[in-house]
This record gives structure tokens, C-alpha cells and sequence, in this order.
């Protein structure tokens, strides 16, 4: 059996390589991409039984109910298990980066080979500030808010605690997901990121529970912009900040009003419901492709 050559087995991308190509390194083969999309769905799967698997010994444990339909009977254990559910992809797409793509899980991250922390930090800062014109334009809209089912500072703090804690990596995995490895994976093949931007837009939207035409709309509007500001950026940073201050801050307000509810079918959402986020996301985006280029932030490897 012919062996691959050493450079199949210790991989790094050239100089000069846009964020979408970091897929396509020396080790690259034909079949390395359906490798992947063959193995990550296999470790998904393999992760999530050994995840459920030890949550429903904690809750065992803690004495925490299970109801009819095999879930938790407390919806803060529904809660946190469902954004650990989907934090668990994180390592599944590392080894199979690793394993498959012979890579490292930075060449996912961006074209530094890692996660720009500093970009990363202004980016939140810039989300936070978009985020928060968003709530207070819902909230000069006159978005209802009870006072009355105020839980608790019990209930409040344990759900920001939750959040905190796995908010980000469950944000993050989306990202590495749908805007890092999917788009790299079939640009790999095709060496256009296009199929896979509009793919992995439609996968983001499709990941998610809602059912109206205009959120559905906005969330592959917000999948587009991400993609593309990954590519302009030549980093994931733009899209996590994004994505990670938009879910905590949303999840915050809601555990105001009692523990959030995961499932978000039916909720009878109208344009000018989308319209605030869906503005942050396209000023954004602008805002944060023109940083970037004062900032002469590298988009291609070195």
C-alpha cells in the first residue's frame, strides 16, 4: 500500500491563501473532502450520545425529573442541555479537521492559524453597541414586557450563568460550522466559496426552529453578511462576536421574564420585527469590513 507523503500528514496552508482555501493545503486529495462530511456527522452523533448520556447521569444525581417524552422535566436542564447539544460540534469539527482535512482546527479560525483575540475583543465591542441600538429600537417600538413574571433573582442569575457559560461555544460552533469548515470543505473542490456560502446559509437557517418566512429570511441574510465579512476579513472573529452578543443579550432579556423557551416556532413574527436586527446586521457588517481595512487587518496567510 503506498503511504501518503509527509506533507499529507503535517499540512499547513501556502502563503498568500485567502480564509475560504485554507482547506485545500498540501495534504489535499479529491476524496479529503467527502472524508469530512462524511466524518462529521458520524462524530456529531458520537458526541451528542456521550453528552446526553452525561447529562442524564448529572441529572440522576441532582434529582433532577425526567418527563414523558424523555426529556428534563425542568426546563433549566432542557435549557442548558440544548446549547450544549449544539457547543459539542466544537470538537467534532476540530478532529475532523484534524483527522480527515489533515489540519489544524486554527486553519478553520482564520488565516493567522488562530483566533485574533484582539480583532475578536473590538468585534464584541462593536456587536454589543449594534445589539444594543437593535433592543432599544424594539424597545421605543413598545415590545411588550411584563413585570409581573419577573422569576426570581434565583432563576435570573442561574440562567445568566448558564448562558455565560455556554453561549459562546454554542455560538462559536455555529460559526466554525456554517462559516468556517462547511465553506472551506466545498470551496476545496470548487476553490469559489460561493456554493458554499449560499449552502452553508441555507444549513444555518434550516438549523433552527423558526417557521416564518421573515425570520427565516433574516437569518440567511445574517448567514450571507457573516459569510462574507469571514472572507473579507480573512477570520471568523467578526461573525462569533456577532452572533455570541446577539444570543446572550437576547437570552438575558427573555430571563427576565421566566426561563427562555428553545423552541421558537410560531411565534407570529412580522417584518418590523426582523427589521432592527436585520438593519444591525448590514451596518455591521459594513462598519466592521471598514475597520478591517483601516486597520490592515491580513486576510490572507503569510
Amino acid at each position: 500500500m503506498l503511504s501518503e507523503p509527509a506533507t499529507a500528514r503535517n499540512s499547513a496552508p501556502e502563503d498568500g491563501v485567502p480564509h475560504h482555501l485554507l482547506g485545500r493545503t498540501t495534504a489535499h486529495r479529491w476524496w479529503r473532502p467527502l472524508a469530512e462530511l462524511v466524518l462529521l456527522p458520524v462524530l456529531a452523533i458520537a458526541f451528542s450520545l456521550l453528552l446526553f448520556g452525561a447529562a442524564f447521569g448529572l441529572a440522576v444525581a441532582f434529582g433532577a425529573e425526567i418527563g414523558p417524552d424523555q426529556g428534563f422535566a425542568d426546563p433549566l436542564w432542557e435549557f442548558g442541555l440544548g446549547f450544549a447539544s449544539i457547543a459539542i460540534l466544537l470538537p467534532a469539527i476540530a478532529l475532523t479537521a484534524r483527522w480527515a482535512g489533515k489540519r489544524r482546527l486554527g486553519t478553520v479560525s482564520s488565516v493567522a492559524g488562530r483566533l485574533r483575540l484582539r480583532w475578536l475583543l473590538e468585534c464584541l465591542g462593536w456587536a454589543l453597541l449594534g445589539i444594543g441600538l437593535a433592543i432599544g429600537v424594539d424597545l421605543v417600538r413598545g415590545v411588550p414586557w411584563d413585570a409581573a413574571a419577573w422569576p426570581g433573582w434565583p432563576t435570573f442569575l442561574t440562567v445568566l450563568v448558564v448562558a455565560l457559560a455556554l453561549v459562546p461555544f454554542q455560538a462559536a460552533a455555529e460559526e466554525y460550522l456554517c462559516r468556517g469548515w462547511l465553506v472551506q470543505t466545498l470551496a476545496s473542490w470548487t476553490r469559489t466559496p460561493w456554493p458554499g456560502v449560499v449552502l452553508s446559509s441555507v444549513v444555518f437557517a434550516g438549523l433552527h426552529d423558526y417557521t416564518e418566512p421573515w425570520v427565516l429570511g433574516e437569518m440567511f441574510l445574517f448567514a450571507m453578511a457573516m459569510c462574507w465579512l469571514t472572507i473579507r476579513t480573512g477570520g471568523l472573529e467578526a461573525s462569533i462576536a456577532l452572533h455570541v452578543v446577539n444570543n446572550v443579550v437576547l437570552i438575558v432579556l427573555e430571563a427576565t421574564q421566566g426561563i427562555p423557551d428553545l423552541d421558537r416556532s410560531g411565534g407570529g413574527y412580522t417584518l418590523w420585527d426582523v427589521l432592527p436586527i436585520a438593519a444591525t446586521t448590514l451596518l455591521y457588517t459594513w462598519w466592521i469590513d471598514r475597520r478591517a481595512r483601516r486597520l490592515g487587518l491580513a486576510t490572507r496567510t503569510r
